[in-house]
């Protein structure tokens, strides 16, 4: 149940709250009074969208809570998202700024929007003209059957199955392109593969050609030098070579080597540099000897370096690049080569998950069958309730073999409100005031399905008058027995069936407007039903009708 609504900076409302009772609660007031004020403040509660225009001029931001009393699933629902109760009360708070930021929060934890929705749609219905509007849209029919037959889990399951099995297609698709196309890829790759295996690539090699190709292209070069520094170092015929003049020095020295730590340093310095050059100038001439220009490796080395030249300009930068692109290359084709083994694995795979989805479509329409024979009694039933003793109401449901994402099925209401008219769709026969009939009717049979404590109605008389306002007043009052029932009217029939009333007012002066809500005492409800009553200044004898009206002698 919803005990308080505070609303502080929206449009022309200041700070108001307002203390709700149990039973049917009536707001009425003067057009533009600010009732369709409360209705917005109520649905940022409920997590619709927030706008920033809402909030009052000059005001930094806007702001609305609920308190509600709750128990059962919304307890339980709130406690697996971690939020705590105390004794069962929930306190629901939306903010929203004028830049058009909006946070929403529960007993203080801050939730998401869709969080909001969830746990408000468990504690509030509420219906406005807009609702009426669903039921001249025949799709929308079959969410007021399935809410009837309690279909909210099955129905899951199914639109699961079919997302999946719609997945399961989209990869078959995209699996099965065009032949040709296919054909033509696998024929490049095929040739990418064998261009770039051919080639024997192997890591590292381009920087090894390039050395190799350096020392061929400078062969005399090197050789001569290294030949040059042999005879410099080791082997020299006319001047003495520095191993020679190493091994003199050595030789002089080894005698008083031991006399000092001095001279046995040097002694073995010059020592280790006299075997450093013998074994540096056999190096040398072992190089030189293999240094000798060969044209034909020469052209070896260029038509393979131009190779990989000619590779890594169509596959990529670096021979790892080139490997790399051979790699994926292979995946490709393979992927390609068993696709049709995998299309024949979807396939089998989709047919396995219809066969699953026929079953839960076959039960949905099952429920919906059952559900459609009660629902359509207990709103025909209500309809003559209602001021429409005449007329009949039936819910069609057709199953079809297609699938969408509500089943098999197609369902719509049918209405005949004259005697021996045939059964036509609602769309095409009922008025505004009927259609408001309708969907209390649907609203009144709803209500024993749910656990919703709370039912807001926002102008369910649009364009009913009379005795049908009695009727509907009558009806109001009886779903009030077992919930908490808010009605915004202009009828004085309907806010005479209310066991409380509150008066919307706006106070206009030079600088604002303000909105406040007062509840009346019977003296307050006796005026106010007769100014809706002459819609004016009441007169006399409105009073005298109003007091008729609330059973006040």
């Amino acid at each position: 149940m919803l005990n308080s609504l505070s609303i502080k900076n929206i449009a022309v409302i200041d700070n108001l709250e307002i203390n709700l009772k149990k039973g049917f609660n009536i707001l009425t007031g003067e057009t533009g009074a600010g009732k369709s004020i409360i209705i917005d403040s109520i649905n940022m509660i409920l997590g619709m969208r927030a706008d920033r225009e809402l909030v009052r001029h000059g005001a930094e931001h806007a702001f609305v809570q609920a308190v509600f009393d709750a128990d059962g699933r919304v307890i339980e629902f709130l406690l697996d998202n971690d939020i705590d109760t105390e004794d069962g009360q929930i306190i629901i708070t939306r903010r929203i700024t004028s830049d058009g930021k909006s946070t929403a929060k529960i007993n203080g934890c801050a939730v998401t929007l869709g969080m909001l929705r969830d746990t408000a749609d468990m504690l509030v219905n509420i219906h406005g003209q807009h609702d009426n509007q669903a039921l001249l849209n025949p799709s929308k029919h079959i969410l007021f059957l399935d809410e009837y037959a309690e279909n909210e889990t099955i129905l899951s399951e199914y639109k699961a199955k079919y997302r999946h099995i719609n997945n399961l297609k989209a990869e078959l698709s995209a699996n099965s392109a065009d032949e040709q196309e296919k054909l033509r890829r696998m024929d490049l790759l095929k040739y990418q593969i064998n261009e770039i295996t051919s080639a024997k690539l192997v890591s590292g090699e381009e920087e090894e050609l390039k050395n190799r190709r350096e020392i061929l292209e400078n062969a005399e070069k090197i050789s001569s030098a290294a030949n040059e520094a042999y005879t410099q170092l080791y082997d020299g015929d006319e001047l003495r070579c520095a191993y020679d003049g190493l091994s003199i020095a050595v030789n002089a020295l080894s005698p008083i080597s031991d006399l000092n730590d001095d001279l046995q340093n040097i002694y073995n310095s010059l020592s280790e540099a006299m075997y450093s050059i013998e074994d540096n100038a056999h190096e040398l001439k072992n190089f030189a000897e293999t240094v000798e220009y060969d044209e034909a490796e020469l052209n070896e080395i260029e038509d393979r370096l131009e190779l990989l030249q000619k590779l890594k300009r169509k596959y990529g930068n670096t021979v790892e690049d080139i490997l790399a692109f051979c790699e994926n290359a292979q995946k490709e084709l393979e992927t390609i080569l068993i696709s049709d083994e995998k299309a024949e694995e979807l396939t089998e795979e989709i047919e396995k998950e219809e066969k699953k989805l026929k079953a839960l479509a076959q039960k949905l329409s099952k429920t919906r069958l059952d559900a459609a024979k009660i629902l359509q009694d207990k709103i025909e039933n209500s309809l003559h309730e209602l001021n429409m003793e005449k007329a009949k109401f039936s819910i069609s449901v057709l199953t079809n073999e297609d699938f969408s994402s509500n089943g098999c099925d197609e369902v719509e209401f049918l209405i005949s409100t004259n005697p021996g008219e045939d059964l036509k769709p609602l769309v095409k026969i009922a008025s505004g005031g009927e259609l408001s009939r309708v969907m209390l009717a649907i609203k009144s049979a709803l209500a024993g399905k749910d656990d919703v404590e709370t039912l807001i109605f926002d102008e369910i008389d649009t364009g009913v008058s009379g005795n049908a306002a009695l009727k509907i007043a009558k009806k109001l009052k009886q779903l009030a027995c077992g919930k908490q029932v808010l009605c915004i009217t202009h009828l004085p029939q309907i806010a005479a069936a209310g066991d409380t009333h509150f008066l919307i007012t706006k106070n206009v002066d030079d600088n604002s407007a303000t909105v406040s809500v007062t509840e009346l005492d019977s003296e307050g409800r006796i005026t106010e039903l007769s100014r809706i009553i002459d819609g004016g200044k009441p007169s006399a004898s409105a009073r005298e009708y109003a007091k008729e009206m609330l059973g006040i002698v």
